[in-house]
């Protein structure tokens, strides 16, 4: 009887010591593992503190005015050059009338510089012409002096000799007199005629420089033209780059200040995602590495994408209170690293992504 209580004891101790066994087996092969995991060197790193990010377009006015009317709405497609939404344009308008107006006349003005040039060129011609003239009397006038001098003095010697009257001689006198006469009035016909002929040279200076503060008003004038060209075409607002419209704060009626925000052109078919590191996961990471993506809107499904670019310094030297380790007590905080992860083309996923969903990112270090 004992010994058959000693068999039956022995039996389940038996079966006891496999089981013990398989589980201090399991536990040193569960700790070899982890080991060996923690060894060996990582082959990704992945974050959730990751986002999709697009570079987005604010819209805004470039003029003051009351907005006649938006030609968009919101989450229309629109493609660079498309009109988005229209300014009264009445007053526009009217100024670039004005300013049109006014570069006729500054035209007319230079046409009239012009012409007063011509005018005084030819007065210039005519005065040198003039003085000529005058130039020509003189030597005739001395010509005629010469010989009624000449006369008179033959007569003399002929009325002293009986050979002439004492009327001949006189008339001979009265001659060369005349003559003399003559000479000095060619005289001053000549220096009023040089007179005249400087005095429309002297014009020349103040006429040409009529005609430079003439053009020069013409330029001012088509400057003015081109700005008032440039705001009729500011009351229309266009898109600048292709994308969807979103906080559409434009409405009819509304009067609006240049620099007033009007929508937000989101660019989706170029969307990234900006994941955030920690800078100790960075260590091997590299431009042109692969990456998974998960997007929490579509559920399980991942993206493949690659990383672009780094940010030149950590996330919070960008922030409003950058982190100051020299100041007070320090407390070691891991920064975390922007890292920009472009999504490959062509996955029929890209069409649902929208800027500012949440996603996981896995950076893969081998290519």
């Amino acid at each position: 009887m004992n010994a058959h209580a000693e068999i039956a004891a022995e039996a389940p101790a038996r079966r006891r010591f496999p089981r013990a066994a398989l589980a201090g087996g399991a536990a040193v092969l569960l700790g070899l593992a982890g080991t060996v995991w923690i060894a060996l060197p990582a082959s990704s790193e992945t974050t959730d503190n990751a986002y999709l990010r697009a570079d987005s377009t604010q819209v805004s006015a470039r003029i003051g005015g009351q907005i006649a009317e938006v030609l968009v709405r919101d989450n229309q497609q629109v493609r660079a050059g498309d009109p988005l939404v229209r300014i009264d344009d009445r007053e526009f308008a009217a100024k670039l009338a004005a300013a049109q107006a006014a570069v006729r006349d500054a035209d007319a003005a230079v046409a009239a510089a012009r012409a007063a040039l011509v005018s005084q060129a030819a007065e210039t011609v005519a005065a040198g012409a003039d003085v000529a003239v005058a130039r020509t009397a003189i030597a005739s006038s001395n010509a005629e002096v010469v010989r009624a001098e000449a006369d008179r003095v033959r007569f003399d010697e002929l009325l002293d000799r009986g050979f002439a009257t004492k009327r001949d001689a006189e008339r001979m006198r009265a001659t060369a007199i005349d003559a003399r006469a003559k000479l000095d009035q060619s005289g001053a016909s000549l220096n009023a005629t040089r007179d005249r002929a400087a005095v429309t040279g002297a014009r020349r200076a103040s006429l040409d420089a009529g005609l430079a503060s003439a053009i020069a008003g013409a330029e001012r004038a088509r400057a003015a033209l081109r700005l008032a060209e440039q705001d009729q075409g500011y009351t229309l607002v266009r898109a600048a780059v292709d994308g969807v419209v979103g906080n559409r704060q434009a409405q009819p009626g509304d009067y609006v200040q240049p620099g007033s925000r009007l929508l937000t052109l989101v660019p989706v078919r170029q969307l990234y995602v900006v994941a955030n590191f920690k800078e100790t996961q960075t260590r091997k990471m590299l431009a042109g590495q692969p990456a998974l993506v998960w997007v929490d809107a579509l559920g399980g499904d991942s993206l493949k994408g690659h990383v672009e670019s780094f940010a030149p310094a950590s996330g919070s030297e960008f922030s409003l209170l950058p982190f100051e380790p020299g100041s007070g007590n320090f407390t070691k905080i891991v920064q975390r690293v922007p890292v920009r992860i472009v999504l490959d083309p062509g996955q029929a996923a890209l069409a649902r992504l929208r800027p500012g969903l949440s996603t996981t990112v896995q950076v893969s270090f081998t290519h």
